[in-house]
């Protein structure tokens, strides 16, 4: 017998928030991936922020494959001590909650 299902239908999930991607506002794309181990190499982490107070100003480029693969064959290795990619922004806040131009 099975339990009560506590949990509610993922596709049924909704909210009230603006939210941006920082990678894709910044950067125009997202990563492709901010997890890299021997077994699973894809996108787990991202940042967001509400676009009615913040406005991403820079993020940290996610090394490219053959960075990682100079210190090691996965993450962590001998240079990034975790298996997540660091994620960085600098963000303004946003007065008033009107985006500037």
């Amino acid at each position: 017998e099975h339990g009560p299902n506590v949990l509610p239908d993922a596709m049924n999930i909704t909210h009230s928030h603006m939210l941006g991607s920082v990678y894709n506002a910044v950067l125009g794309e997202e990563p492709r991936y901010t997890n890299y181990t021997s077994q699973f190499r894809g996108v787990l982490d991202y940042m967001w922020y509400t676009t009615q107070n913040l406005r991403p100003l820079s993020a940290a480029t996610v090394p490219d494959e053959g960075v990682i693969l100079r210190h090691g064959e996965a993450l962590p290795n001998t240079q990034y001590s975790s298996d997540h990619i660091m994620q960085i922004s600098d963000m303004q806040i946003v007065s008033g909650g009107v985006r500037p131009p």
